[in-house]
């Protein structure tokens, strides 16, 4: 394991340390608007949101560069190394999630007591929330990524499932607090542990699936074959009942669940309707 951290760091060294570069530059271009506006951005210090945006700036900086990992086939490469598939998935997980939230919050926490704040508690503990809820959102995209295999349908895939999560947990909480669960879904310490166990739960599926598939199958839509009829049924019951509107179903409502599924089944399974390579 520590040979898989040590080569994927090694590797990927210059572009960590741009994104740190990024996360440092931006901390300056903030405190340098805020100084000149009166802190119209961001109030630096005190319950500030800069470590939220840094931690958020620096992860899609990071998912940038482990996609283009594909590009330049470094996974292939990877594979030919002693350590394993599974051992490079911690790597990549370490490097490019964790490591750009614990920096954007040793930034912002950095930040609040050079100016001296009074309030670091209310810092550390947003920064806290924020680092999980970016860790929820990044394990998602990772699940996504590791199942997808195009990049571009990466990206959509992402997208769509993150738009299905937040839907999904708004409904979630409308039935605890109708349930009479209203005080423990607004605990916010309640919520930021269950937050960070489901997104350990959603990284452990994805950790399984690396073991289970091959770089040649990259290119495939599903690289998990068992999971492509899932994937459709998905995205169909997804967009069927868990509309961004309240509105009751109508003949209407299968509209948009039919014709993405269509298209999500065209791409899966590939038949002779879609077009060749």
């Amino acid at each position: 394991m520590k040979q898989a951290l040590r080569l994927y760091g090694r590797i990927k060294s210059n572009q960590i340390i741009l994104i740190a570069i990024l996360g440092v530059l931006v901390t300056c271009f903030i405190g340098g608007v805020n100084t000149y506006y009166g802190r119209a951005i961001t109030n630096i210090g005190s319950d500030s949101e800069l470590g939220g945006v840094l931690m958020g700036i620096m992860l899609i900086a990071a998912g940038a560069a482990t996609y283009a990992d594909q590009t330049r086939h470094l996974n292939t490469w990877l594979s030919t190394q002693s350590a394993s598939r599974r051992q490079f998935f911690i790597s990549k997980v370490v490097w490019m999630i964790i490591a750009p939230i614990i920096l954007g919050a040793a930034i912002d926490l950095f930040m609040s007591i050079t100016i001296r704040s009074d309030n670091l508690h209310k810092v550390a503990s947003n920064n806290l929330n924020d680092g999980v809820e970016l860790f929820y959102v990044a394990s998602v995209v990772v699940l996504v990524s590791t199942i997808v295999g195009p990049i571009w349908q990466k990206i959509v895939g992402s997208f769509f499932a993150l738009v299905v999560c937040s839907s999904l947990s708004v409904g979630v909480n409308t039935i605890s607090i109708d349930f009479g669960m209203k005080e423990l879904v607004q605990n916010a310490e309640f919520t930021t542990l269950v937050t960070f166990i489901v997104a350990l739960l959603l990284l452990g599926a994805s950790y399984y699936i690396v073991g289970i598939i091959g770089i040649e199958s990259e290119h495939d839509a599903v690289r998990v074959p068992a999971l492509r009829w899932p994937v459709v049924i998905f995205v169909f019951i997804s967009t069927l009942f868990l509309p961004l509107n309240e509105s009751p179903l109508t003949a209407s409502s299968f509209v948009l669940p039919v014709v993405l599924s269509v298209i999500t089944f065209i791409f899966v399974f590939k038949p002779k309707l879609s077009w060749q390579k």
